[in-house]
């Protein structure tokens, strides 16, 4: 009992260190979104959203939205060796994907470096089964994603892995100068930009899977963190070839985040007096939130991880997730989205739901247990 009492004792207080830092974070995060935002909405803001509600909402928008995307042309350039002797990879092709909107043609185009998706492959040879990972808001280098995602961890576990840049991040970032790049543009106070944003990431990645199997690969899971995280979930409501899903610390409602981090902004305000609420962005949203459709794969494939500490995709969102996908499994860690203390059980918990729905030459569970695998 005594021990016991003293590790409720330390995850409290890990939960509210990680709270804090946390909370530091989302008022840097808050800052940049209100450096992006305009400082006053129009006056028929409502009008707006109104109009884009219909056409995203549009049933022949959403058929466009879900449809296969066309076959890829991939480039590969080997990049050395990773760990276990993996081969290691760097792919690139053409992104075949086309703007939803007609008015975000010229925009889309114009942000040449979008245009083309990145991705990095760790190998060990065809037939193997692929996990995809997804980076956060602001990510998209390949060194940090590697060791955010334990890759040798997986790699050692029976995956290739695929360390995939969303848009408007890494190298598909345009030069904006004194604003930070990576991210800045997507997810933002735009929100056409942030629907297509969404859109494309999702075509990407399935030509991407295509591109894999095309190469030989076995069957093909998801796992992201945080906008990574709300990707995998979106991915996964919308194409049953996917093995299994993990979205970690995962944001779910776009709208929400939005509204609740920036409460003291003076856009918000303006906002609010021009009719615009949370509801209604969350209408505008509606076409990739991983809340408005079904989980197309099987429950036990499914694994939501949330941090108990987190402040910048608070609990409730992972908890929304898990409850939307009735009978998912929701694993907890104890620290916040930035000092994920605790992450190992929960990577370990990842692995187990991911060989789960992945066939192939996995090492079993049990086997990577025994050999005391740190993730």
């Amino acid at each position: 009992l005594v021990v016991r009492a003293t590790e409720r004792a330390t995850e409290r207080a890990t939960e509210r260190a990680s709270a804090a830092l946390d909370t530091h974070a989302a008022r840097v995060i808050e800052r940049q979104l209100r450096r992006a935002a305009p400082t006053r909405a129009p006056a028929d803001a409502r009008t707006r959203l109104l109009e884009l509600v219909g056409f995203y909402g549009d049933p022949s928008v959403d058929r466009r939205f879900v449809a296969e995307p066309e076959l890829a042309d991939v480039s590969e350039r080997a990049v050395g060796r990773g760990p276990h002797g993996a081969r290691v990879f760097d792919l690139s092709f053409a992104s075949p994907y086309r703007p939803l909107h007609p008015s975000y043609v010229d925009e889309f185009l114009r942000h040449r470096e979008n245009l083309t998706a990145h991705a990095r492959l760790w190998t060990k040879g065809a037939g193997r089964p692929v996990l995809i990972v997804l980076h956060g808001w602001a990510g998209g280098h390949h060194w940090v994603t590697e060791r955010s995602f334990a890759v040798e961890y997986f790699v050692r576990s029976g995956f290739d892995v695929v360390s995939f840049v969303l848009p408007y991040h890494g190298v598909r970032a345009p030069n904006l100068g004194r604003m930070a790049n990576s991210g800045a543009l997507f997810p933002g106070p735009n929100l056409i930009r942030t629907n297509e944003g969404f859109a494309q990431a999702i075509c990407d990645l399935r030509a991407l899977a295509a591109a894999l199997r095309r190469r030989g690969a076995g069957d093909i899971a998801v796992m992201g963190m945080s906008l990574g995280g709300y990707t995998a979930a979106l991915w996964a409501s919308l194409d049953p070839r996917l093995a299994a899903a993990v979205p970690m610390i995962p944001a779910v409602s776009m709208a929400d985040l939005f509204w609740r981090h920036g409460a003291e902004s003076p856009t918000r305000r303006h906002a609010s007096r021009a009719g615009v609420d949370r509801d209604l962005i969350d209408q505008v949203f509606r076409i990739h939130s991983p809340l408005a459709r079904p989980a197309q794969l099987p429950v036990e494939h499914l694994l939501v991880v949330a941090g108990r500490g987190d402040r910048i995709t608070p609990p409730d969102q992972a908890e929304a997730l898990a409850a939307h996908w009735r009978g998912c499994e929701l694993h907890w860690f104890a620290g916040g989205h930035l000092a994920q203390v605790g992450r190992g059980d929960a990577l370990r918990a990842a692995r187990r739901v991911l060989s789960r729905g992945c066939r192939g030459s996995l090492i079993s569970g049990d086997e990577v247990d025994r050999a005391e695998a740190q993730p």
